[in-house]
């Protein structure tokens, strides 16, 4: 039975899920997190890359995944991604124009830099003269330290890409009659916006702002240890009647800088397309799953919002039933596996 892997190597944890394809969909067959080695991804140090490798190794083997290829993704503030316009052209003529579109984008030089794109709507779909391509540029030395970390894993890469464009592919098909909706992944690190259009990805934007900033400013604003910020964040979240809401009050500075950028992705998409709104906020990742994220995401965007569900039609054993709960979590490695 061929299956296929998707591995999620994040900051913080390191998660793996594989499906099968079954008709009318896909089966999961295995799944599992595992710490990331602290610090491990900012060195570029053999043996830290190899620590990251021997944890991917043990997760492979604790999860019981049955394949060694995997689909891995590239942190999305570590690569350029940006939806743009061009004129009309033939797959040929748009191989050689997108070299001098991405010197504009790419802060780069290119010899520096994998380019790849993808045709989102040609100009039949869009109406005009002009087609709306997808272009990803991800810096050389990242793309070998990745290489170095599976290779020291001992798996074969059949593909990577970024987690964001990992997270639109997943969530996607579980958005049913909403034509236009976001998707916001609280990362560790950063937060990561995806605007979906009919299925096809319209916009992306990466902030460095996640669940550390919120876990940092909470320390620092009440006196707090990290870990003892950590712990009273998991447990309060944002619900402003706890703790006579001085836990709101700590991370709103952060939480306000996040809002911030939606609204102005909100805008964006407002002027671009007039006739149409975005109905729906999706909200992956772990951070999402902080107690009272959803409700004030709505409040203060303005948008219904709503904790994504990946895992949406896709058959899985019961004794995969307590992944149910941590699928916003596991949203980029679902959407890797689907990809192959």
């Amino acid at each position: 039975m061929r299956t296929s892997i998707g591995l999620d190597i994040g900051s913080h944890k390191i998660k793996l899920v594989e499906l099968a394809p079954e008709r009318g969909g896909f089966r999961l067959v295995a799944v599992g997190t595992i710490p990331t080695p602290p610090k491990s991804l900012t060195s570029n140090l053999p043996a830290d890359l190899d620590a990251v490798g021997i944890s991917i190794k043990k997760l492979l083997r604790d999860s019981g995944a049955t394949s060694r290829s995997v689909t891995l993704s590239f942190p999305e503030s570590l690569v350029f991604t940006r939806v743009i316009e061009v004129p009309a052209l033939s797959q040929r003529e748009l191989s050689s124009a997108i070299k001098w579109e991405a010197e504009q984008y790419i802060p780069l030089p290119l010899d520096q830099v994998n380019v790849d794109f993808t045709v989102l709507r040609d100009s039949r779909e869009t109406g005009t003269n002009k087609m709306e391509v997808l272009l990803v540029a991800a810096p050389r030395a990242l793309v070998e330290k990745y290489m170095a970390i599976a290779e020291s894993a001992e798996v074969t890469v059949t593909a990577a890409e970024t987690e964001i464009i990992a997270s639109a592919r997943a969530l996607a098909r579980t958005m049913g009659n909403v034509r236009s909706a976001m998707i916001v992944s609280l990362g560790a690190q950063t937060t990561d916006l995806a605007i979906i259009r009919s299925g096809i990805l319209a916009y992306t934007r990466s902030i460095s702002a996640g669940g550390e900033a919120l876990s940092r400013a909470l320390s620092q604003g009440l006196g707090f240890e990290m870990m003892q910020a950590e712990e009273f964040k998991r447990a309060y979240g944002l619900e402003k009647d706890k703790l006579q809401g001085k836990i709101v009050s700590a991370i709103a500075p952060i939480m306000d800088t996040i809002v911030g950028e939606i609204k102005r992705a909100v805008s964006f998409f407002g002027e671009k397309y007039k006739e149409e709104r975005i109905e729906t906020v999706f909200l992956s990742g772990g951070t999402a799953r902080l107690p009272g994220m959803v409700v004030y995401m709505a409040e203060h965007i303005g948008i219904e919002a709503q904790l994504a569900n990946p895992l949406l039609g896709i058959s899985k054993d019961p004794r995969f039933a307590s992944v149910e709960a941590d699928g916003p979590s596991f949203t980029v490695a679902i959407g890797l596996a689907l990809r192959s």
